[in-house]
């Protein structure tokens, strides 16, 4: 560098860079200054953690203290009554309760090679969400019943537990006939000739149960009459 001489033979020293000016660059005091907020976070005392952790429990079991008893403790009833606040529960009063237009009686009679193993296992699972009584029977291969066999079925059917759903391979009954309360029909129709093919195959080959039905429905088919 070229040094300033002064009079006499002496040397002026070289000037100083000037100060760094409040808020700084990287590395100054400036940018100290903006991370020194997140320093405070550390900073907590085991007692405010454990003062946080304790209010953060006593919110949980209030909120499950408050969901078993279905609302609020009488308590807190109480000190918003005193205190004056209004919700919206106070001015319009509870919401009417949702009627589902439902039937207590139900009568599934299904008809062969239509889906309805499916339904009923439908129906099974619904019972056990909605609560009603799915009655099935394991009778599936008298459809036609005689007049005493329609009473007897139709007395069995009305001293279920409603509400109910009864299910079976039978053909419609009139319960007003015999002095009952006629039920709720229910069934599903397939198209006729795809109905038949299921049906052909059926007889031939069972399904995926592994019973041997087919053998019994076709008991005089050869095997290869039976794969033609």
């Amino acid at each position: 560098r070229m040094k300033k001489q002064q009079p006499g033979g002496g040397e002026c020293p070289a000037p100083r860079p000037p100060a760094a000016a409040a808020g700084g660059g990287p590395g100054q005091g400036g940018g100290l200054m903006r991370r020194r907020p997140l320093s405070l976070l550390p900073s907590l005392s085991l007692r405010d953690y454990i003062f946080c952790m304790a209010t953060l429990l006593l919110f949980c079991l209030g909120s499950l203290f408050y969901q078993l008893n279905g609302g609020p403790p009488h308590f807190l009833l109480t000190l918003r009554h005193c205190l004056g606040n209004s919700t919206y529960l106070d001015d319009h009063g509870p919401p009417p309760q949702k009627v589902l237009p439902f039937p207590s009686q139900v009568v599934y009679n299904r008809v062969g090679k239509c889906g309805s193993r499916t339904v009923v296992l439908l129906l099974r699972i619904l019972s056990e969400k909605h609560g009603f009584n799915l009655v099935t029977s394991d009778i599936h291969n008298k459809t036609r019943l005689t007049k005493n066999e329609q009473m007897e079925l139709i007395k069995n059917i009305s001293t279920a537990e409603q509400p109910y759903l009864f299910t079976r391979h039978v053909h419609f009954l009139n319960f007003s006939r015999f002095g009952g309360d006629q039920p709720v029909y229910i069934n599903i129709i397939r198209d006729p000739v795809s109905r038949f093919l299921s049906n052909y195959f059926f007889r031939r080959f069972g399904d995926w149960r592994g019973e041997q039905n087919h053998m019994i429905r076709t008991p005089n088919m050869r095997q290869e009459e039976r794969y033609l």
